[in-house]
């Protein structure tokens, strides 16, 4: 009983995913004009305008309810973490619930002291391939993200706050046998029916196999995209649309060559959008970069990319058409004009074709792979779509290096902003970003210390802003890897 009682709100979960709002081709336009002439990146408008197809969390909400991707969970070498954050005043109780391929789902209690975070096995002693989890809280609000452990590199994923009916991701690849899976988690108490498409270099395929797929209730399953004949391919795009019920999709990539070495795990995009934000770019030698552009929709694209350096004075903006169904992808390595060093990026869509109307929006990933002395390692993330005031790291940052933190302000107008970390009395301001300045369209770089390394990490802003982050891939990877913040909202909020 208690089971159905937990799972009954993933359940009541299933109805709170929210439409993106999409830019108009006149807005379009006036952001490019803007920046023919140069103008710092930050003459950019309503860069907080349309929900975000990102996990969100509400501080002031008497409960919190979080859907974490999954972890592989039958290799003794691997292993994971769950970790909650309580920020507030006082305890918070809850439930774990873990989900596996085969077998009833298992709960567990937790309980977090105020002012403090909480790390969990997410596999608690379980075999199967895969064990995903949903974490409810019950008087007060936490903030939740997952943590694999692996031998090719520990990777930090967003956990979703609510299951959707449709999941993107862009990128995907199976070169030199490359693993790439795709977990399902249907959390609620009833079946999910799915139809699963993806693209390759030669277009998009939807296989028999893949329609009307059944995810049974509360349950867990894998699907290997070098078994559904995708393998040695440097472009997998993939579209999951459930037709009955909500599920969470994430991505488990171990990559074995072919450019790519390294571990990933991410939760996919639960929306399409017109714009994406990228606080974190790099042109440097040793650094390979690439954004991954997935237009799932059936009209062809243009993307303006915007792009600035530090000091927020943009580039002449570049125009990339994304091909319907299709992947196509963008490397700012070769523009002669942007110089060596850190970067940011606006990418806008609208129908590459006139008079077509909104764009129906994409999804954008950017894919890193850095060379440091003989170690080489891949990273994956998402875009933003959206800037926000406040941002939120429950599984730390990086430490020790000269972007733990990147900041981003998109806007027209100045920013200042403080980076703050959870201590035993509460938040405790980063000595020397207890204010920091950032003029409209400038980025900067944030160094934290080892008081950062496992505690929650925070940025507050007075203007929206744009916040990612490096995280550790373990001891013995020297090269990090890079994850997504959380973006705080007020329940209040639309």
């Amino acid at each position: 009983m208690a089971q159905r009682r937990s799972t009954s709100l993933a359940s009541r979960a299933i109805g709170r995913t929210r439409q993106i709002v999409v830019v108009g081709l006149a807005v379009m336009i006036a952001v490019a004009l803007v920046f023919v002439d140069r103008r710092p990146i930050g003459d950019a408008e309503n860069v907080d305008a349309g929900p975000s197809s990102v996990p969100e969390f509400r501080r002031d909400a008497k409960a919190s309810t979080w859907f974490c991707p999954g972890v592989v969970g039958n290799d003794d070498s691997i292993g994971g973490s769950l970790i909650i954050a309580n920020a507030g005043e006082t305890p918070v109780g809850g439930t774990i619930t873990r989900f596996f391929v085969d077998g009833a789902a298992r709960q567990q209690r937790f309980a977090v002291p105020a002012r403090s975070s909480l790390e969990v096995d997410a596999l608690a002693g379980v075999s199967s391939p895969f064990v995903s989890a949903l974490v409810e809280s019950q008087g007060a609000a936490v903030a939740v993200e997952q943590r694999t452990t692996h031998r090719a590199g520990n990777a930090v994923a967003s956990c979703a706050s609510a299951p959707a009916g449709s999941w993107h991701l862009a990128d995907g690849f199976t070169g030199a046998d490359s693993i790439d899976n795709v977990v399902v988690t249907n959390p609620s108490l009833d079946s999910a029916i799915l139809d699963i498409s993806f693209v390759t270099s030669i277009g998009e395929r939807s296989p028999q196999s893949l329609k009307g797929v059944v995810i049974p209730p509360e349950s867990v399953r894998v699907f290997d995209l070098a078994s559904l004949d995708a393998r040695n391919e440097a472009i997998a795009a993939v579209s999951v649309r459930a037709s009955v019920g909500r599920v969470v999709v994430g991505r488990s990539q171990h990559y074995l060559g072919r450019g790519r070495l390294g571990y990933t795990m991410s939760l996919a995009s639960s929306l399409t959008g017109s714009r994406w934000f990228f606080a974190d770019g790099e042109k440097a030698a040793g650094v390979a970069e690439e954004y991954v552009i997935y237009n799932p929709s059936t009209s062809d694209q243009q993307l303006t990319f915007i792009i600035a350096g530090d000091d927020g004075v943009a580039i002449d903006p570049i125009v990339v058409t994304a091909s319907a169904k299709r992947v196509t992808k963008f490397a700012p390595a070769g523009l002669t004009a942007l110089p060596e060093g850190r970067y940011s990026a606006i990418v806008s869509a609208v129908a590459a074709l006139a008079g077509a109307g909104a764009a129906d929006g994409v999804v954008i990933e950017r894919v890193t792979t850095r060379e440091q002395g003989k170690n080489v390692a891949s990273a994956v993330l998402l875009g933003a779509p959206r800037a926000a005031t406040s941002w939120i790291a429950p599984a730390g940052v990086a430490v020790d290096v000269g972007d733990s933190i990147r900041v981003f302000n998109p806007g027209s107008q100045p920013a200042t902003f403080r980076v703050t970390y959870l201590g035993p009395a509460g938040n405790v301001a980063v000595t020397g970003y207890e204010e920091v300045s950032l003029a409209p369209g400038a980025s900067t770089s944030v160094q934290l210390g080892a008081e950062t390394a496992t505690s929650a990490v925070s940025v507050i802003a007075n203007e929206p802003v744009v916040v990612q982050r490096r995280v550790p891939r373990g001891p013995k990877q020297p090269v990090n890897g890079v994850a997504p913040l959380i973006a705080v909202v007020e329940s209040s909020t639309p």
